[in-house]
């Protein structure tokens, strides 16, 4: 029992990295949007948070999570709210990875999930992302 308790707990930590990863990722694209529409640069982005242009390319690339005030600095800087820049619940849950679960693999995901709408959740991204993951090559292009 104690082997199954630690791989869900290694499920939980990954999925809940996987999760935030994406939602940073999302919230860097509508920060790009809202820079390139205003034909800013990177750079001169970067010049008015006071921070460096590398900060700003990890920012829109997801790899670099700004808290709340630097979120506020973005959007006075962009002309934006900074909630334009954090997609809404259901824009989040939305399937971009370009997998389709066939309605067999839906139904043992809710079987194994057992009304848990969160469990369903996040056994759905996990199947997602490794058929993704599975759809590669060795060198993480698509095959």
């Amino acid at each position: 029992m104690g082997h199954t308790a630690n791989l869900g707990d290694a499920l939980h930590c990954f999925m809940r990295s996987t999760e935030h990863d994406r939602l940073y990722r999302l919230i860097g694209d509508r920060i790009r949007a809202a820079r390139e529409r205003l034909g800013m640069t990177q750079t001169a982005l970067a010049v008015k948070l006071k921070l460096s242009r590398v900060s700003v390319v990890n920012i829109e690339s997801g790899r670099q999570r700004p808290p709340i005030h630097v979120l506020w600095q973005i959007g006075e800087h962009l002309g934006s709210e900074a909630s334009a820049f954090i997609p809404q619940h259901r824009e989040y849950l939305e399937d971009s990875t370009g997998v389709h679960l066939d309605a067999d693999t839906v139904s043992q995901i809710e079987a194994a999930a057992k009304g848990d709408p969160a469990t369903n959740r996040k056994l759905t991204e996990f199947i997602r992302m490794a058929k993704t993951t599975s759809r590669r090559g060795n060198d993480g292009t698509k095959s």
